[in-house]
């Protein structure tokens, strides 16, 4: 999910413009590059027919033979050349491995959180009462679960709905563990292996669903939640998340998602089809996306968005008690099946994009915790009993939009493009940027997929064995000592494109300046600010634009800019929830790697 607020790691936006896209949309066209090269058997080699490939016809097939490939290791040799693929493109550029800070009352108890991002308020309380204020983000672009791409949207769904499991903890936070346990489901499903390859799960629900207005919850209700989540109608950013679902893809081209293998036998039995084994199955059905929405749900979103909390209907463990610009406040759904696990009574989620604001509200008492404060505190807080610094399975980047005019005058060609690209993400000092900058025990990422992720073999890390050679090296050196050749190596990048370099002034003469956008946030523009002062040392500049968070997401979706910040964070254990987003018909594809503008 796309990570807002700057903050990992465990095993298991000044003036909002209106557009940032002056010099976006190009006459060429990234769809109909055919010059990418990928190692489809993942033997270590590439092959003639694995080169001169369009996006769809090698990362596109790929990941679609990564997700039928049930061999593990044959399976993680294949993301490992999925990811080479991507990097080579240099639309990425990785800054580092996200670790989450935040602060916490020392009097809050029950409180727990994940490497997934989420924060689970349900189960707490302060001082022994239910009624607290917290500050996650600012106001979110939406709360419906399958529309929703953003871990504070997801924090909120979280809350309000529940799919067949769900996360609960093991012991007390931050030193138990997350569980994933059956949710609406009333144990595991019964697993039927099928001739052709496909499996059969079929789910039983508890007794006596319902939902938050006292309405029965069926499982019809998440058979049509399900094909509405991939429909065209409603075209969400995670559609292609059901492809793993027999007639999923099919699924996505249709307009009410009627080929997918989901099927209501009765009011409490479910029953799905997979085209083959999976083993993070069950850690899906407790993604947002999978939850089931009520009939009034639309195919704008609208229901969720009008901040009517008297016609809002959920099924989790809290429902919106009301809905507003500055805050959401949520009360406990008497009609959730487990009441118990439930000890808030009053959640205020009040939203703000100021670091500073936030911290002054906590420090006076007013919010019991909040998920961002101003970097300049860190050495301040760190030691006390209310900072908190966790792991988390994501990575903080900088995305190009591939289809951005921005620099065609001289990279008339996609292959220009691409080292311009890497040239750029050659010039960053990650570690002077993590020590000096965000300065919260960051890692300098030398590749997209997150540290944290295992290997095949379930206790290697992922990033053990990543880059090209797959030595763990990486796509470029992030020891401190290589940094000089990282520069060298830029510069010889961008001569060889056809940039004029001052040998007096060491600086470039005529690389055309672009626009860098991000959204609201003291940390973003701290980043953001950093990169431009790097690029300006060798003559590159970088204007900076800024917005607040919804329209910084919708800007960014469209395409509307040239580079932007970007965030990540696994949505289940497993790399592949870092890869499959790239995908060209995937809404989350934000570098429009494989689209046509």
């Amino acid at each position: 999910m796309n990570k807002k607020i700057l903050l990992g790691l465990l095993s298991i936006a000044p003036v909002a413009l209106a557009s940032c896209g002056s010099t976006t949309t190009s006459t060429h066209s990234n769809a109909d590059y055919a010059g990418y090269e990928v190692d489809m058997n993942g033997d270590g080699t590439i092959t003639s027919d694995e080169q001169n490939l369009t996006w769809a016809n090698s990362y596109d097939t790929i990941i679609s033979k990564i997700k039928k490939t049930t061999d593990n290791e044959t399976r993680f040799k294949l993301m490992h050349a999925a990811e080479t693929e991507l990097m080579s493109t240099g639309a990425i550029c990785p800054l580092y491995y996200y670790t989450d800070l935040f602060l916490k009352s020392t009097d809050m108890t029950g409180f727990y959180s994940m490497p997934l991002g989420y924060k689970f308020f349900y189960g707490a309380q302060v001082k022994g009462s239910g009624a607290f204020t917290v500050c996650i983000a600012s106001e979110p672009t939406t709360i419906d679960p399958a529309l929703n791409s953003t871990v504070d949207g997801g924090t909120y769904d979280e809350h309000l709905f529940e799919g067949l499991y769900r996360w609960s903890y093991e012991g007390d936070y931050p030193n138990g563990a997350v569980k994933l346990v059956p949710g609406l489901a009333k144990a595991a499903p019964v697993e039927v292996d099928n001739a052709d390859g496909t499996v059969t799960y079929t789910y039983t629900l508890r007794d006596g669903l319902k939902w938050s207005d006292g309405t029965d919850l069926t499982a019809g209700d998440i058979a049509r939640s399900w094909k509405r989540a991939v429909s065209t109608s409603l075209g969400a950013d995670y559609a292609y998340l059901f492809e793993i679902v027999k007639g999923g893809t099919t699924a996505e081209t249709e307009s009410d998602g009627a080929s997918l293998a989901v099927e209501a036998t009765n009011d409490t039995t479910l029953v799905v089809t997979l085209e083959n084994s999976c083993s993070y199955w069950n850690e899906l059905t407790a993604f947002p996306a999978f939850a089931p929405v009520p009939t009034s749900a639309d195919n704008d979103g609208a229901w969720c968005t009008s901040k009517n909390s008297s016609t809002f209907v959920c099924n989790g463990p809290m429902k919106i008690k009301s809905f507003d610009s500055t805050k959401i406040e949520l009360e406990p759904n008497p009609y959730y099946y487990d009441t118990d696990i439930v000890k808030a009574t009053d959640i205020t989620f009040a939203f703000s994009d100021s670091d500073s604001g936030m911290y002054n509200s906590y420090s006076s008492g007013s919010y019991a915790f909040i998920d961002s404060f101003p970097t300049s505190m860190i050495s301040t807080l760190k030691g006390r009993d209310d900072y908190f610094n966790v792991g988390q399975l994501g990575t903080y980047y900088v995305c190009f939009n591939v289809n951005s005019s921005a620099f065609d005058a001289v990279c008339d060609t996609e292959e220009k493009r691409e080292k311009l690209r890497k040239a750029l993400s050659l010039l960053i000092d990650r570690n002077y940027l993590v020590d000096s900058v965000t300065q919260g025990g960051q890692k300098p990422a030398n590749g997209f997929v997150s540290e944290g992720l295992t290997e095949a073999d379930g206790a290697t890390d992922w990033t053990a064995k990543n880059g090209p050679k797959g030595d763990g090296a990486g796509y470029y050196s992030v020891d401190p000592d290589d940094y000089d050749s990282n520069v060298s190596e830029a510069i010889s990048l961008l001569k060889e494109i056809g940039y004029t370099y001052d040998e007096t002034t060491k600086k470039f003469t005529d690389v055309p300046a672009f626009e860098y956008l991000y959204n609201t946030s003291d940390s973003h523009k701290l980043i953001a600010t950093y990169l431009q002062g790097v690029f300006s040392k060798y003559g590159i500049t970088m204007n900076l634009a800024n917005q607040e968070w919804a329209s910084f997401i919708t800007t960014r979706k469209s395409g509307d800019y040239t580079v932007a910040r970007n965030g990540w964070l696994c949505d289940y254990n497993d790399p592949i929830s870092m890869l499959d987003m790239w995908i060209t018909n995937s809404g989350n594809n934000d570098a429009r790697l494989g689209k046509a503008d």
